[in-house]
């Protein structure tokens, strides 16, 4: 490992826009469609995605009978997310923008939401503060966060260590603990509920598991082209160790839970 090397900066478009991030994502299509539930989001509710990425949980918004706004600061997954509504039929605004300065005013919207998107901003407090801030009174804030147990923490925590990413900013598994969802958002809302799930990653084997976010998911991909051979081994190898180890499969199939928090604040009633 090289001794010159810095943090993958998790905070990043040109991270998210490594890799191919619309194969990662839908691995999980279904924890929007249970965080609209969650949220819940009901037909004519005006709701804006912030991070949506490839649109996941905006579409699944839409599916509800909402008025959808999603917003990402990387146009590539946004372009993917347009032809994703196309191909449904579903109508959704799409637009290019900033999780800490949200373009619209006050009170815009119904209803927030967020799958493993918010998370990953370096500014917790500002990106709740915004989620907070353009949701009406008496609205809804859902966000789905991995958690720093389950295979996603260990991968997220794993590329920290192996490119000096520990003294960067707070951990995006932060949002994945009520401690943090409640300083964040407790003292501004009525409500908060916090409930653990999991997600299963099943694949053929551990090395295709590995290959897989190593090929499309952007932390893991700018971590192994950060590292030199010897970082590479090494950070497979520690990979490998904690897929093994955790695998629920008997079958020599991979079977991987990953713990994520699903948390649903409401706001102060005006």
């Amino acid at each position: 490992m090289r001794e010159d090397i810095t943090g993958v900066d998790t905070g990043s478009g040109d991270t998210w826009a490594s890799g191919d991030y619309a194969r990662v994502g839908n691995l999980w299509l279904l924890v929007g469609e249970l965080l609209c539930e969650a949220a819940p989001v009901r037909a004519g509710d005006r709701v804006i995605d912030v991070a949506t990425g490839t649109g996941n949980t905006a579409l699944a918004a839409a599916r509800r009978s909402g008025v959808v706004t999603g917003v990402d600061y990387v146009p590539g997954l946004l372009e993917r997310a347009r032809v994703r509504a196309a191909a449904e039929g579903l109508e959704v605004t799409f637009e290019t923008g900033d999780a800490r300065r949200l373009g619209h005013p006050d009170g815009s919207f119904d209803v927030a939401v967020s799958t493993f998107g918010v998370q990953y901003v370096p500014d917790h407090r500002g990106t709740a503060g915004e989620l907070l801030r353009v949701v009406r009174p008496g609205g809804r804030i859902a966000v789905a966060s991995w958690a720093p147990d389950g295979y996603l923490g260990e991968l997220l925590r794993l590329v920290d260590q192996y490119t000096a990413g520990a003294a960067g900013p707070p951990p995006p598994t932060l949002w994945g603990t009520a401690k943090h969802m409640e300083e964040l958002f407790g003292p501004h809302v009525s409500a908060l509920d916090c409930t653990e799930r999991q997600w299963r990653f099943r694949f053929r084997s551990p090395a295709d598991l590995i290959g897989w976010f190593r090929s499309y998911f952007g932390p893991l991909t700018v971590a192994f082209d950060t590292l030199d051979g010897d970082g590479r081994a090494a950070l497979t190898a520690d990979l490998t160790r904690y897929v093994t180890g955790h695998n629920l499969a008997g079958d020599g199939t991979v079977d991987v839970p990953s713990t994520y928090l699903e948390a649903v604040a409401v706001t102060p009633a005006g």
